[in-house]
C-alpha cells in the first residue's frame, strides 16, 4: 500500500509542478512592446455575432434516412407507464419542503 500511495504522490507532483515551471513567455521582446510601436496602425476587429438559428434539423443525413435501413430491426417499446412530461414542477413535493413542515 506504501509503495502505491508513494508512486501516485510522485506522479501527482510531477504533473502538477511541470506547468508551474514552465517558461513564461516574455512579451517584452514582442514588436508590440517596442517603443516606436504605433497601435493606431493596427487594423480594428471584426466582431459578427450573428448567428443563424434554425430549429430545422436535416434527417435527410440520418442513419434511418439510409435507403438500406430497416425499420423492423428496431426493438419494440415496452408498454409501461405512460407518464406525462410537465414543464411544472410541484417544489412541495421535495425533501426540502417536507423537511420544512
Amino acid at each position: 500500500m506504501n509503495l502505491l500511495t508513494s508512486a501516485t504522490l510522485v506522479i501527482s507532483v510531477v504533473l502538477v509542478s511541470a506547468p508551474a515551471l514552465a517558461e513564461r513567455p516574455d512579451f517584452s521582446k514582442t514588436r508590440a512592446a517596442q517603443s516606436d510601436y504605433r497601435f493606431s496602425d493596427n487594423q480594428p476587429a471584426q466582431y459578427n455575432f450573428q448567428m443563424q438559428r434554425t430549429t430545422r434539423h436535416d434527417f435527410s443525413k440520418t442513419t434511418a434516412a439510409n435507403s438500406q435501413y430497416n425499420f423492423s430491426d428496431n426493438d419494440a417499446v415496452s408498454s409501461g407507464e405512460t407518464r406525462l412530461d410537465s414543464s411544472q414542477h410541484d417544489f412541495s413535493k421535495t425533501d426540502a419542503a417536507r423537511g420544512a413542515s
